[in-house]
């Protein structure tokens, strides 16, 4: 029995064995890349998600041409686990092998990776393209009751016009209290255990409409905003810049460009209720004219935007020391190297 959970060890232990898988794993990574190149329409957004994310939404539903990655992973971590049984084994013999410090360094630092790898794409997160306005709260869905704040945008221009630069007063709440805060750029982004929020672009959009009543004078039109008229409260629940109507005469968004405007609102009166699009082009519609409703709009209302990418790696410390000990190891390993030349120290090959 011993015999036999030696040669297990040894063999889980062996050169040889991560030779293969390695080989293995590249060849399959090398034909694997030709398939993202052909099939943009399944891994076109592998990079803007994690693995268990894309996985689940996309990758499980096409089976036929995402099983070399299954593979490619199940080799990886075979490999991951020779390289802890080979470090394993050298710890208990260190004594005797403590000028091959270098070399298990490195295997350290891959085992670190490996996991840092692993966990970063289980339990972290990507939010690819957060359009995210001034003043307003972007909740973060992994953690709960924690928001990104952003308080203004400037952008840096050059004499052309020319966009250089991007700052981004960002603040992070939990609740209503502000963990961290900083000015990000596009080099320079917000960072906090793992969380990292980086500018990518900025713009500005419609948010609202101004607009005069006879009664009331100047207005804004705005998402969230509650009128009183008399007996009657306005309430606007939604705005798009652009509206399209459908065959069925159902209002649709038509874009972040303003060109036909739209208005979802809601009319509170007495016991009554109505709720519909109001299009300033079509004129008010009757229910608030019936209420004794008048307004125009005079001239749209802006809004600055940022566009972020969010991510967070819960596991980013452990990869900064895995990286860490493969730049010490290959140090060491460089520096050894013609002493080990001289003495014949080579590694067992079984």
């Amino acid at each position: 029995m011993t015999t036999f959970r030696t040669k297990v060890w040894r063999f889980c232990c062996s050169l040889k064995l991560a030779i293969v898988l390695a080989s293995l794993a590249t060849l399959l990574a090398m034909g694997g890349s030709l398939a993202i190149y052909a099939r943009p329409d399944i891994y076109g957004n592998l990079d803007q998600l994690t693995l268990l994310q894309w996985w689940q939404s996309v990758g499980q539903g096409h089976i036929r041409h995402t099983w070399w990655l299954v593979l490619c992973g199940g080799l990886l971590a075979a490999l991951a686990l020779n390289t802890f049984c080979c470090l394993t084994d050298w710890l208990t013999k260190v004594h005797r092998r403590w000028r091959k410090t270098g070399e298990y360094l490195i295997h350290t630092g891959f085992c670190l990776l490996a996991v840092a790898f692993a966990v970063g794409h289980l339990y972290g997160f990507r939010m690819d393209r957060v359009q995210v306005f001034e003043q307003q709260l972007v909740p973060l869905p992994a953690w709960p009751g924690t928001y990104l704040k952003l308080d203004a945008v400037e952008p840096v221009l050059d004499a052309s016009g020319r966009p250089l630069d991007m700052v981004n007063k960002l603040v992070l709440l939990q609740g209503d209290k502000a963990v961290t805060h900083a000015v990000a750029r596009i080099n320079h982004p917000l960072q906090f255990r793992g969380l990292v929020a980086v500018p990518v672009s900025f713009g500005r959009q419609a948010r609202g409409f101004k607009v005069f009543s006879p009664t009331r004078g100047d207005m804004e039109l705005t998402p969230g905003q509650t009128l009183d008229f008399n007996a009657a409260r306005l309430t606007v629940l939604r705005f798009w810049p652009n509206a399209v109507a459908d065959q069925s005469g159902r209002i649709r968004p038509g874009g972040d460009r303003l060109n036909n405007p739209a208005f979802l609102l809601r009319l509170e009166r007495g016991d009554e209720t109505w709720q519909g699009w109001y299009l300033p082009r079509r004129g008010l519609p009757f229910p608030l004219v019936q209420a004794g409703i008048r307004f125009w709009p005079t001239e749209p209302l802006f809004a600055d935007f940022s566009i972020l990418t969010v991510n967070c790696d819960p596991a980013s410390p452990l990869a900064l020391a895995g990286g860490m000990c493969l730049l010490a190891g290959s140090l060491l390993a460089l520096l050894s190297y013609y002493r080990k030349r001289k003495t014949g120290d080579h590694p067992d090959i079984h």
